[in-house]
Formats: C-alpha cells, structure tokens, sequence
C-alpha cells in the first residue's frame, strides 16, 4: 500500500522526476519491500541483471533492511544484499511515504 502511495495525488512523487517503471530495463533504482527469499534470489538476479548502469538498491522497510519478524527464518537469504549494499535504507514497519521520499530526494541531491 505505501509503495502505491508514492505516486498519489496526496505524495506525488512524480513531481520530483522519479517515476515507478513496469520493467527493470528501465529502471535506476530497485526498491526491495520485504524480505528476499530463497524462492525469489534467481527473479531478484535476473531483475538486477536487467538493469542498466549506473544502478543502486534501496531497501524500504524493516523486512527489507534486517529480515523484520522474518529475520530467523531459514527461507531467508540475504546473500543480495551482502554483495549489493543498498544506497538507502527507508526505516519502518511499513515505511511512510514522506519518509522514502525525503531519503530518495536526500540521495539524488534534490
């Protein structure tokens, strides 16, 4: 629900330039929510891998930043995230909208 929310009329984050995109090819940015499992490492890769450069990972959320209340689970793998380290972490549980925002406009210099 936050992620759509980013782009209402209430936060509208496309007035800053930055826009949600349907395909990694055109993206800059992957915005990871929740928590990476096993299941999803080969799509997370394949997603990555798409990805022109220069690109950069932003983890939004606890889940995303420690594993929230999933963080002992063994369907976990956080292996991504060791070799990719994200450029911006957006805390909460979920994260508010304004707060991703303020971090995305602080990283990009806005």
């Amino acid at each position: 629900m936050e992620v759509n929310a980013w782009g209402n009329v209430n936060f509208d984050i496309g007035r800053y330039g930055i826009d949600m995109v349907a395909s990694p090819r055109h993206a800059d940015g992957l915005v990871l929510t929740g928590p990476i499992s096993r299941n999803m490492m080969t799509a997370l890769h394949i997603a990555w891998e798409a990805m022109p450069e220069p690109k950069l990972v932003i983890a939004v959320g606890a889940c995303a930043i420690s594993g929230g209340v999933f963080a002992q689970s063994d369907a976990l793998n956080r292996d991504f995230l060791d070799t990719f380290k994200p450029a911006l972490y957006v805390p909460g549980c979920p994260a508010h909208p304004l707060t991703f925002i303020s971090g995305i406009m602080d990283l990009l210099g806005i």
